[in-house]
């Protein structure tokens, strides 16, 4: 601003020394006062208006700049320079207020894009930082759902065990249950088997002490002591059978066995029953005669268990035997009896050891039905029992199924006269 003073200044005294050098001559050459004042404007306002031209030129040139640069700045553009050459303080000191004005300008533009430099690697700086952070957020949310998802899993795979260990501790209580029952089964047929071998023995001294003595006579000695050697022999044999059951040396000699054979056998065996007293009978009702894979002396044994326990409690009774051929390839047999039938309380476990259910003055090992159910089952049969009062009736039903081998054709009449004779 004060080189645009010293300028105007000078502008001014050039005016005045150009009035002073002309004024004189014109005056000298008697000029009219109008063309003297012409000549004075002339002089006066040329180099005026030329230094104002000047001036407004140099003033609105770097303003203009400025300006320009400004719009460039507003739009975000920071590279715009108004001086291109090197800031210095004592430059800027001696300079003119619009010199200053674009030094400043620039200066502060510098500052701005330095700083704008700085923030945008500060900011790209940060920017990467929040990446890396949010990479590691993403995998650690990656990781969580994975052990959320194993969390699940184990959930589940505790929640199964849970309810095995439940599953295993039901069975388990049930188990131990049972083994109470066992062991009181057992506990009853221990005493019941000591009473079954104590009880003949008994009888059995006491004819030998009486028949030394002359008390009783040999042959109702001899009598006695057979009859209470085969009960002894019965118990053995069935406490023997159920030891061979257990450990799986029971014997089987398998060979074809018409049912006709198996029927004469059982009524045989358990023909005593018949004429006991005059009370029991047998009566039978068989489909046409077939054969199967079997033990004869097995399965007799087996069905006279089933016989005799029926001919023990149904007294005064009937025992009918059917079979019955099914088209399933099967023949069942069935004992039916009309006697008061088998406690409920014993019917679920009936064909368990140790289980037995006698009349008073009567005596049971419990073992006869555990034997027959497994020499059934060791001919691929099955073996079921039931109350008749389900049906009306009284007394029990024993169905016993085997596979049929071979179908026969005798005749059913043939087959009652072969057993009648």
């Amino acid at each position: 601003m004060i080189k645009i003073a010293a300028s105007f200044l000078i502008t001014i005294l050039l005016v005045v020394a150009a009035v002073a050098y002309y004024l004189p001559l014109l005056v000298k050459f008697r000029a009219s006062q109008e063309v003297l004042l012409q000549t004075i404007l002339i002089i006066i306002v040329v180099p005026m208006a030329a230094l104002g031209l000047a001036l407004t030129m140099a003033v609105l040139r770097p303003l203009k700049k400025l300006g320009k640069a400004a719009g460039q700045i507003a739009k975000g553009n920071f590279n715009c320079r108004v001086y291109p050459g090197k800031i210095i303080k004592d430059k800027v000191r001696k300079s003119d207020e619009l010199s200053q004005l674009v030094l400043g300008f620039e200066a502060m533009r510098r500052k701005v894009v330095e700083v704008d430099s700085k923030m945008g690697e500060s900011i790209k700086a940060k920017t990467l930082d929040l990446e890396r952070a949010n990479d590691e957020l993403v995998e650690k949310e990656k990781v969580l759902q994975r052990a959320n998802a194993k969390l699940t899993v184990q959930r589940e795979d505790l929640q199964k065990i849970n309810n095995e260990l439940s599953s295993k501790n039901k069975e388990l209580s049930e188990a131990n249950e049972k083994l109470q029952k066992l062991d009181k089964m057992k506990s009853d047929f221990i005493l019941i088997a000591a009473h079954e071998l104590r009880t003949p023995i008994q009888p059995i001294i006491g004819s030998v002490q009486l028949a030394e003595k002359g008390l009783m006579k040999s042959a109702d000695a001899w009598k006695i002591i057979s009859s209470e050697a085969k009960r002894l022999s019965t118990v053995a044999t069935y406490i023997l059978d159920a030891s061979k059951l257990e450990s799986g040396i029971f014997t089987y000699k398998m060979k074809p066995l018409s049912m006709t054979q198996l029927v004469e056998g059982i009524t045989s065996s358990s023909s005593k029953f018949a004429t006991q007293d005059g009370v029991i009978s047998i009566k039978m009702d068989l489909d046409k005669d077939v054969k199967i894979l079997a033990d004869q002396e097995r399965l007799i044994q087996a069905f006279s268990n089933i016989v005799n326990n029926a001919a023990k409690f149904a007294k005064n009774g009937t025992i009918l035997i059917q079979t019955r051929n099914t088209a399933e390839g099967m023949v069942e047999i069935k004992i039916i009896d009309d006697g008061p039938g088998i406690p409920v309380e014993i019917l679920p476990v009936l064909f368990s050891k140790f289980v037995t259910k006698t009349r008073e003055n009567d005596r049971g090992t419990g073992l006869g039905l555990f034997i027959t159910k497994k020499i059934i089952e060791a001919h691929s049969g099955s073996i079921k029992a039931e109350n008749n009062s389900e049906s009306g009736g009284k007394g029990a039903t024993f169905t016993i199924s085997f596979p049929i081998c071979e179908q026969r054709t005798t005749p059913l009449a043939e087959v009652k006269e072969a057993i009648s004779d």
